[in-house]
């Protein structure tokens, strides 16, 4: 009986885990989608900064130490781990133009690849509280994972985009479309401490970004969820 009653108890613990774990997905993120033809956040900051990746060079970066434009005394620091950056072609990042990020790939390699991770920190009395990037070409499989300590909090596919598209009708999601991918600038706003991004895919594939932004907002922006 004692063994039942350990067994019992360990089972209503994990089931309040993985509740715990629904609720801050589902109450304590909010993610938008910015209005077509924006490529940036349209929400109120109290700091924001923003990496555009434009100044480097087009090769893997082991680790890349970003400010988001705000300099050394921004108070963001953002880590990147495993970070590519690729030349813009005929389509990928911002307005076909300049530099974008990805993570290693390989067309033949059927081994999932190491992701793309990126650490931040603030200096500021106010917690980041904001992420959002231009997400361009998506493909099924491409996938941000949130952390705060190691703990994954929360995590966002292509397959959630394209779920907020199907509540709208059809005219809304060709606004989005260019060359039959979709582009869009996605917000996520916390109401819970993050500080880890992972930007993951597929092998043989490669997740696609620009303009990632990142700061503490104070009122939400303009879009549809």
């Amino acid at each position: 009986m004692a063994s039942q009653r350990i067994c019992l108890f360990a089972f209503f613990a994990a089931v309040q885990i993985l509740i715990c774990l629904v609720n801050v997905d589902a109450s304590n993120v909010t993610v938008m989608i910015e209005p077509a033809w924006r490529r940036e956040s349209s929400a109120k900051f109290g700091y924001v900064g923003i990496e555009r990746f434009d100044s480097l060079a087009a090769q893997r970066h082991p680790r890349y130490v970003s400010r988001f434009g705000l300099g050394s005394s921004g108070p963001i620091t953002g880590t990147y781990s495993n970070l590519v950056i690729d030349p813009v072609h005929s389509y990928e990042g911002v307005d076909r133009c300049g530099m974008y990020a990805t993570i290693p790939y390989t067309r033949s390699s059927s081994t999932p690849l190491a992701p793309c991770t990126l650490r931040l920190r603030s200096t500021s009395s106010t917690l980041i509280n904001f992420f959002g990037f231009y997400w361009t070409v998506m493909k099924p499989h491409d996938a941000v994972t949130f952390y705060n300590n190691g703990v994954e909090v929360f995590r966002f596919t292509e397959r959630d985009v394209m779920n907020i598209f199907r509540k709208y009708d059809t005219e809304e999601l060709d606004k989005y479309l260019i060359e039959g991918k979709v582009w869009c600038f996605i917000s996520f706003y916390f109401y819970i401490p993050f500080d880890e991004i992972r930007f993951e895919q597929l092998p043989q594939t490669h997740i696609q970004t620009d303009n990632h932004m990142v700061g503490h907002f104070t009122h939400r922006g303009e879009g549809f969820s």
